[in-house]
C-alpha cells in the first residue's frame, strides 16, 4: 500500500513538474502538491449526519414582561 501511494505521489509530482515547464529546485514544491492532491482524492467519505428533527414542547406561557414587549 505505502509502495502504491508514493508511486502514484511520484507519478503526480512528475506531472506537476512537466506542466510547470520542468524546472530545477522545486522538487520538495511538486512533491507536496502532488502528495495533498493524493490525499484529496484518497480521502476516506463521510455520510453526512443526520440532523434531529425539532420536538414539539408544550407550550410556555409568556410572562407579562414579554406581554408589553
Amino acid at each position: 500500500m505505502q509502495n502504491e501511494r508514493e508511486q502514484e505521489i511520484r507519478e503526480l509530482a512528475y506531472g506537476i513538474w512537466q506542466e510547470q515547464g520542468c524546472p530545477d529546485g522545486y522538487d520538495v514544491q511538486h512533491w507536496l502538491s502532488a502528495e495533498a492532491i493524493w490525499l484529496v482524492k484518497h480521502r476516506p467519505k463521510r455520510k453526512p449526519k443526520k440532523s434531529n428533527p425539532i420536538k414539539k414542547g408544550k407550550s410556555r406561557k409568556t410572562s407579562a414582561a414579554e406581554r408589553d414587549l
